[in-house]
């Protein structure tokens, strides 16, 4: 049975594949090289969907032997997306209460199997069956509840459908701003969707509502780039409505050959599928331009005929205006009897077509469009001077806004020369101290070369003469030996201190090694049983810019003197980080401590010299310390 349903399907296909679309032909194409029988299915639901304009009996049979397959197959998506394509077929047929049964059959499944996209695409063939049958408060409602659903599944096309399907509803209704309204929503996205049925049914819709209003120009526009596209995909079906729609465009414009023509266009392709809903939109049309003529009887033929067409698919709108027209016709060519009794089938219908509440409402805004009409005559005579008070106001405005541009541009400028200003103070603060730190540094530097080779050098050679003279000299007594001895002993001390103070100011191990050796070389002079000092370096095997190296060089010498003058500290930690970051330094002892909130502490040159050389470049120093908890010196340097 499997084999015989895939055969019969494939041969159904290959039927209309001749005529077909491309796409028709590019899913075919896809269902013989699929692998799995869901995928069939579900490709052959597609084709069925794609035939429903082009041969909608021939959509039927595939979408009944596709619905029968999925049905063997337990494959239940499948199943009500087929039924629902058959509904779909049956709608093009204009034969809407099976159409009406079968996507119920649809929505059982979709509401089983709790398919929200399934279930919401049967609530809009619901409510296109409402309003292919005139009940168009259903039709509202039950679109409503679809275009929740696909807007919460967020599915664009199914809401765009619906929002075009309700506009229709609001145009047989004579909402025009509310359809329009829709319309013009779907039109702002129209290059981004993808099906051109949609593109047909929003162009067709909007196109009727510019003729309802007299855009004749527009309209028609409208109506010859939907049939370009309609020729384009090879939807023919879609033509008729076009047609239809010019050929109103053109009676309404007393262009009553046009019209002619293009009404039977589109009658021609309406009963090539026997779409009698539209059949009898058009008869109805032609019975319109035959009483515009004065062609009585030929008005009477078309518009009985009309009726007709109605009765057979349940158009209770379209039936209501054949008899309408009807019976201007009989009252034109003095018929009155016959005029009274269509006037009253008229009424009778339309009392089935719209309930009371329906009526009053639109009573309402009758009331209510005659009551602006009264008014619309008073407030033209107070448009003038209403215009000239906005001209006014909008050249007041105009100035205002030109004086408030000007003023914002103004201050603007204003803001940015302070900015200017600032961040030159700024360069010069920085470039003064820069000036001055490199101008101590290179004193400090002077002062440690005389020291060594001028002071120094002179220590050293009177340490030589003297030494020299120590044999030659005949001294009186051990006593005196000794004081020369001590004397050249001094001599030696204080050579040994001018190359130490000398080395301090300008360290040989900052200029040739870099700062982590410079500051070991610094500590190893210090005493251990006086203090005892750990060193921690990480990340300085590359030399930082000079200046960088020197000032935090002095900034720790000066922490470090800080500690041994006067912090009574046996301990000393000092840890020196380079990172991504920057680089960080901490000097840590476990001294007496001082208390950071006083303000005294830090009037000392030592701190302000610690506080000023690391601002100099760019960093932040943190003192945290309290009385008898010893001090912490955090200090963060970044490198750009």
């Amino acid at each position: 049975m499997f084999i015989k349903r895939i055969a019969l399907l494939c041969f159904l296909i290959a039927i209309v594949l001749s005529t077909a679309a491309q796409n028709i032909k590019d899913l075919y194409q896809q269902l013989s090289q699929a692998k799995n029988i869901k995928s069939k299915i579900d490709i052959t639901n597609t084709i069925a969907y794609e035939l429903r304009a082009l041969n909608p009996d021939t959509a039927i049979i595939v979408a009944n032997n596709n619905m029968l397959l999925a049905k063997e197959e337990h494959y239940e998506n499948g199943e009500g997306t087929a039924l629902l394509n058959i509904s779909y077929a049956y709608i093009t047929k204009a034969q809407y209460q099976l159409s009406y049964d079968y996507t119920q059959k649809a929505k059982v499944i979709a509401e089983k199997i709790k398919n929200d996209s399934l279930l919401a695409y049967c609530l809009l063939a619901h409510a296109v069956y409402h309003y292919n049958t005139s009940n168009y408060d259903n039709a509202i409602e039950t679109a409503l509840q679809a275009i929740k659903i696909f807007e919460v599944k967020k599915i664009p096309v199914g809401v765009i459908k619906t929002k075009v399907m309700m506009s229709q509803v609001y145009q047989l209704k004579n909402d025009l701003p509310r359809a329009e309204k829709l319309l013009q929503e779907n039109m702002a996205n129209f290059t981004a969707i993808k099906e051109p049925k949609v593109k047909v049914n929003i162009l067709h819709t909007l196109a009727n509502v510019y003729g309802m209003q007299e855009k004749y120009k527009e309209a028609l526009a409208l109506d010859k780039q939907g049939i370009d596209l309609c020729s384009t995909e090879d939807m023919f079906f879609y033509q008729s409505q076009f047609y239809d729609n010019m050929a109103n465009c053109y009676m309404y414009s007393q262009r009553f050959y046009e019209a002619r023509k293009y009404f039977i266009k589109s009658l021609l392709i309406d009963s090539s599928f026997d779409n009698k809903k539209q059949m009898s939109d058009t008869y109805l049309n032609m019975g319109n331009l035959a009483l515009m003529q004065k062609k009585y009887a030929e008005a009477k033929n078309n518009l009985l005929h009309s009726i007709n067409l109605a009765d057979n698919v349940g158009y209770k709108q379209g039936k209501y205006q054949a008899l309408l027209i009807l019976s201007d016709t009989y009252k034109q060519n003095n018929e009155a009897n016959a005029a009274m009794e269509a006037l009253r089938s008229a009424y009778k219908v339309k009392d089935s077509v719209i309930n009371e509440k329906s009526e009053n409402k639109i009573a309402e805004l009758e009331t209510v469009y005659q009551s602006e009409k009264k008014e619309a005559q008073l407030q033209l005579q107070q448009a003038e001077l209403t215009k000239k008070n906005y001209l006014l106001l909008g050249a007041a405005a105009a100035l205002l806004l030109l004086l408030l541009c000007g003023f914002s541009f103004y201050r603007k400028k204003q803001v940015q020369n302070k900015l200017q200003l600032q961040a030159e103070v700024m360069h010069q603060q920085d470039m003064a101290t820069k000036g001055i730190i490199t101008a101590e540094e290179n004193e400090r530097k002077r002062i440690a070369a005389d020291l060594h080779d001028g002071v120094g050098q002179m220590m050293s050679a009177a340490k030589m003469n003297l030494s020299a003279f120590e044999s030659e000299l005949p001294f009186k007594d051990e006593q005196q030996k000794r004081s020369f001895e001590k004397t050249i002993s001094l001599l030696d001390e204080s050579c040994k201190e001018i190359r130490s103070v000398s080395h301090q100011m300008m360290p040989n191990a900052l200029l040739k090694s870099g700062l982590a050796s410079a500051i070991k070389e610094f500590i190893d002079k210090i005493d251990t049983r006086v203090l005892k000092i750990n060193l921690h370096t990480e990340g300085l095997n590359d030399r930082l810019e000079s200046n960088v190296e020197t000032v935090l060089y002095r900034v720790i010498q000066e922490c470090v003197n800080n500690v041994i003058k006067h912090s009574g500290a046996n301990t000393l930690d000092i840890s020196l980080i380079k990172d991504t970051d920057g680089i960080a330094a901490t000097i840590e002892d476990n001294g007496k401590g001082f208390n950071t909130a006083a303000k005294e502490k830090f009037e000392g040159i030592g701190l302000k010299n610690i506080i000023s050389r690391v601002e100099f470049l760019k960093g932040t120093v943190d003192f945290d310390s309290s009385p008898g908890n010893g001090t912490l010196v955090a200090i963060h340097v970044p490198l750009v």
